[in-house]
C-alpha cells in the first residue's frame, strides 16, 4: 500500500475511531505532505479513459446532474455496436465551472482497493466506497446534505472550507439536500489544504466551498453491511408465515406472537447465518477486485 495511504489508515484506526462519541469530526492538518497517490494527471487518465462509462462519473452543473447517457456513441464492427463516451460532453460542462464526481475508483486502482480492503478489516461487515470529488469555485457538487454513514475525507488538491452542523439522530429518510433551515446549528468551519485529512461521523449535516480556483478531495464512505432491518423484516414474516396465530387472535397478541418468533433460538441463528453470507460476499467482493488482473500476456513480456 501506498506510505500516504499506510498514514491515511493509522488515523483512522488510531484517531478517527477511538474519538469520544460526542465528537462529531476531527481534522487533521498535513497528514501526508502533497498528496501523490491521486493526483490531478491521475484524474485526466482517469477521464480520459476509452472505457469510461456514465455509470462511474456524475457531472453536475448549476446543481443539477447532467444527463450524460445522451453523450453514449457506437461504432458498428462486424455488425457488432461498441459504444463508447462523447467526452465531449465532460469538456463542454467543465468549461462552463461543471462539478465532477467519480465513482469506483477501488475498482480501477489497485492501490485504492488495497486501501479499501485495511478498511473493511477494521470493523466488522464494512463495504468501503472511494469517490472523488473536483469543484471550481461557486460550483459544488453537492448542496447542504448529510451522509448515512462515516466519510474517511482526504484533500487532494486546491482549498475548501467545510461548514459543519450538529450532528443529528440517525434516519433512513430525508437524506437528500437539505435546505439551511434543516442543517441544524453550525458547529465549525474547517478548511482542508492538500494533505489534510478529515473523518465526519454519519449524521453530521454539511456543506463545502471551494476557495481557490478548483478543488479536489477523496472520500471513502465506509458503509455498513450489517443485516439490514427489512432483511430481518423478512425473514421473521416468513418464519410467522411458518407458524403463525390462530385465526381471531386479537392484534395485541399476534404482535405478540411475532415478537416471540423474534426472540426464538431459530430466528437468531437465521439472522447470524444471514450475517455470515453478508461477510463472505463482501470480502469475495474485496479479493475479486484485488485478483482482477489478466496475467495470460506475461509469459510473452
Amino acid at each position: 500500500m501506498h506510505p500516504q495511504l499506510t498514514s491515511l489508515h493509522t488515523f483512522l484506526t488510531e484517531t478517527a475511531w477511538k474519538l469520544p462519541e460526542a465528537r462529531d469530526y476531527w481534522h487533521q492538518k498535513g497528514l501526508i505532505g502533497t498528496p501523490e497517490f491521486f493526483t490531478m494527471q491521475d484524474l485526466k487518465a482517469y477521464v480520459n479513459s476509452p472505457m469510461l462509462m456514465p455509470d462511474y462519473f456524475s457531472l453536475i452543473y448549476q446543481g443539477k446532474k447532467v444527463d450524460c447517457s445522451k453523450a453514449i456513441a457506437h461504432k458498428v464492427v462486424q455488425r457488432t455496436h461498441i459504444q463508447f463516451l462523447n467526452r465531449g460532453i465532460i469538456e463542454e460542462y467543465l468549461s462552463r465551472g461543471a462539478a465532477l464526481v467519480l465513482e469506483g475508483l477501488d475498482i480501477v486502482s489497485p492501490e485504492i482497493n488495497q486501501f479499501c480492503a485495511a478498511i473493511d478489516e477494521s470493523r466488522p461487515n464494512i463495504l468501503s466506497n472511494a469517490v472523488v470529488f473536483f469543484s471550481q469555485r461557486g460550483a459544488e457538487a453537492y448542496r447542504g446534505h448529510r451522509d448515512s454513514d462515516d466519510v474517511l475525507v482526504m484533500h487532494l488538491a486546491g482549498q475548501k472550507t467545510w461548514r459543519l452542523h450538529e450532528r443529528q439522530a440517525p434516519r433512513r429518510v430525508d437524506l437528500g439536500e437539505m435546505p439551511p433551515e434543516k442543517m441544524g446549528p453550525l458547529r465549525a468551519e474547517v478548511t482542508l489544504n492538500p494533505g489534510d485529512a478529515m473523518f465526519i461521523r454519519a449524521g453530521t449535516p454539511h456543506q463545502v466551498e471551494t476557495k481557490s480556483p478548483y478543488s479536489m478531495h477523496i472520500s471513502f464512505d465506509i458503509v455498513d453491511r450489517n443485516v439490514f432491518p427489512e432483511t430481518a423484516l423478512e425473514l421473521l414474516l416468513e418464519q410467522y408465515n411458518r407458524a403463525s396465530a390462530r385465526s381471531y387472535t386479537p392484534s395485541e397478541e399476534i404482535v405478540g406472537k411475532l415478537m416471540e418468533h423474534a426472540s426464538s433460538p431459530e430466528f437468531k441463528q437465521r439472522i447470524a447465518a444471514v450475517h455470515r453470507e453478508t461477510t463472505l460476499h463482501c470480502k469475495q467482493f474485496r479479493s475479486l477486485l484485488g485478483s482482477n488482473v489478466v496475467r495470460a500476456f506475461d509469459k510473452w513480456l
